[in-house]
């Protein structure tokens, strides 16, 4: 009798070369991901630009808990929880802005831009019982910045940020630490899927082959061999980009504008660079402009994306026009490429949700070709190592 195939069976792979679909489903795992990784791991919440001015804040999500990021007095960035000290209330509830100090809506408990408790409304009433006022200034959260990133830690033991970064900042401290850079655009979405199937979107290039744009222009699809490698490094980071710049995005076989001029420190006119950061942030660079992907977990099925685009700070007017275009060309709204990209992993997110089709194939080996999986496996590797599981078996 023959056997019929189904979509349980385990590829004919080494458990390095495959994932089982039930860590981008499964609750529990969700749950398990948000303390073992998110609780454990930098995570960028904003670009330095976000908070420029003393008293200018900006608040995230991390975990599940909210996070004040705010510029001090004395210029510098701190995070605190975004908690009250007295009932627990949430201190700031607008998405950013600027304040000369935080004050509770509930109680009026009143805060420095340093975290410190300034005043309690009716005083007197705590005289009885000599409320230390000292004691009980907003909890602070680990934060440290690297080129204009701005990243916390809910962790107080965890490495210092540059440690964590190690070798794969090659790719980009020259372009965002050089010059000043600001966020111009801006924009969210809510989109149905898991954040890892968001983020591997973003790493691996075998699926440039879904762009309409990127099959025209990219040096990867248009010939079998590129001289842009993936970058592999420690703690489940990597990249691609080529030594010298030489790997070029031919825009004009697409008939789109290019990005040659304006050219970031470092980079060559119309080349590209991607780095990915464990666990959830990308930085794709396309010569003259910068954009970066940070992802919220929301569920299992559902990730809050944040979208920026960063630009030289000074630029005049026709030069960021310029950089405008070549951003909303691919990365916009209503570019050429992002919403292709949504609509895949959503796709992914509904198929794998039926439980029909359990595994997924991680096996391309082409000597560090930007479409190897090499990447993706050191993501899991990292992602295993954390979760203390196989993501292949989930032993």
């Amino acid at each position: 009798m023959v056997r019929l195939l189904t979509g349980h069976d385990k590829p004919q792979l080494p458990e390095t070369h495959y994932l089982d679909n039930r860590i981008f489903t499964d609750e529990a795992i969700f749950r398990e991901e948000q303390e073992r990784i998110f609780t454990k791991t930098w995570q960028f919440v904003c670009h330095e630009s976000e908070v420029d001015k003393p008293g200018d804040f900006r608040c995230a999500r991390i975990a599940g808990k909210s996070i004040i990021m705010v510029r001090g007095a004395d210029n510098v960035i701190r995070g605190f929880h975004n908690a009250c000290r007295h009932r627990a209330a949430e201190i700031v509830r607008d998405e950013s802005g600027t304040a000369r100090m935080f004050t509770c809506f509930y109680h009026h408990w009143t805060y420095g831009l340093d975290g410190r408790l300034r005043g309690v409304s009716k005083p007197e009433g705590y005289e009885a019982v000599n409320l230390d006022k000292s004691t009980l200034g907003l909890v602070p959260v680990r934060s440290e910045s690297f080129a204009g990133l701005v990243f916390v830690c809910l962790d107080d033991g965890v490495e210092p940020l540059r440690e964590f970064l190690g070798d794969i900042v090659k790719g980009f401290e020259e372009p965002l630490g050089t010059i000043p850079l600001e966020v111009f655009h801006f924009h969210k979405a809510v989109l149905k899927t898991n954040w890892k199937l968001w983020q591997d979107n973003n790493s691996e290039r075998y699926h440039a082959l879904l762009h309409v744009a990127n099959r025209k222009t990219m040096p990867w699809v248009l010939g079998k061999t590129s001289p842009m490698k993936l970058r592999i490094e420690a703690h489940g980071h990597s990249g691609y980009w080529a030594d010298g710049g030489e790997a070029v995005v031919d825009y004009a076989k697409g008939g789109y504008s290019d990005g040659a001029e304006g050219a970031l420190p470092g980079m060559r006119g119309d080349e590209m660079r991607v780095i990915n950061l464990f666990p959830d942030l990308m930085i794709n660079i396309r010569s003259n402009v910068v954009r970066l992907d940070r992802m919220v977990p929301l569920g299992p099925d559902r990730t809050l994306v944040e979208w920026r685009g960063l630009a030289v700070k000074g630029d005049d007017a026709r030069m960021r026009a310029i950089r405008t275009r070549q951003h909303n060309l691919f990365w916009g709204p209503t570019g050429r490429n992002l919403p292709e990209d949504v609509l895949a992993v959503e796709s992914q997110a509904r198929a794998m949700g039926t439980g029909d089709i359990r595994y997924s194939i991680i096996a391309r080996e082409e000597q560090l070709n930007p479409t190897d999986d090499a990447n993706i496996r050191s993501y899991y590797r990292e992602w295993g190592r954390r979760m203390g599981k196989s993501p292949a078996t989930l032993a």
